[in-house]
């Protein structure tokens, strides 16, 4: 019978970058295509803004990976039950922008190594900082939310660039690995997506 079903169908190449939040946040629904080779650019043209991630669910289509995170939140029911929640998750995948946007950054600089050693000396903690306080129960919100995940996915691709990020906050890895035992996150974990952001040029 699940053969039978539209799938949202996510088109992103398999790497932990922007499209990582729509293939964790996939997995709970109760089906869910991750096409990590697309033809591209070859569907270049069937997205909306000529970029990937894109995602297609029958006849909807849906491009930018936040929008496409908050439309599969929303099919799968973790926006949050109450307007707290709601918005705490709102603010938490914004979060989750403005720690990649420090990652992506230092992986474009000149000089890689140095920005990334910055990144993580002085940009990095004081998010850390943030998040941990942040954290009144083990998931941010009342229940598991998009944005609780987002700050999963971000830390998840920070951890590979940085294996002792969680030390200074016991909370915060606390959070991370509750959520990484969620049998939906197993199954996105299990696929053993490969790391884009690295340290040093190749």
């Amino acid at each position: 019978l699940k053969s039978l079903l539209i799938m949202p169908t996510l088109y992103y190449w398999g790497i932990k970058a922007r499209g990582q939040l729509s293939a964790i946040v996939g997995q709970f629904g109760e089906g869910f295509e991750y096409q990590q080779e697309p033809d591209w650019p070859g569907m270049k043209g069937d997205t909306l803004f000529g970029q990937l991630p894109h995602l297609v669910d029958g006849d909807i289509k849906v491009s930018q990976s936040d929008a496409i995170a908050r439309y599969l939140g929303r099919k799968n029911n973790l926006q949050g039950e109450t307007d707290a929640d709601f918005a705490l998750s709102e603010a938490l995948i914004e979060e989750q922008d403005d720690i990649l946007d420090i990652i992506a950054k230092s992986h474009y600089s000149d000089d890689r190594e140095a920005a990334f050693n910055k990144a993580f000396e002085e940009s990095l903690p004081k998010h850390l900082e943030n998040l941990e306080a942040l954290l009144q129960n083990d998931l941010f919100t009342s229940k598991l939310t998009t944005g609780s995940l987002a700050i999963f996915s971000i830390l998840n691709i920070a951890l590979d660039l940085e294996a002792t990020l969680l030390d200074k906050t016991p909370k915060l890895k606390a959070f991370y690995d509750r959520v990484a035992a969620i049998d939906q996150v197993k199954k996105y974990l299990a696929l053993d997506i490969k790391p884009y952001f690295s340290r040093k040029k190749e």
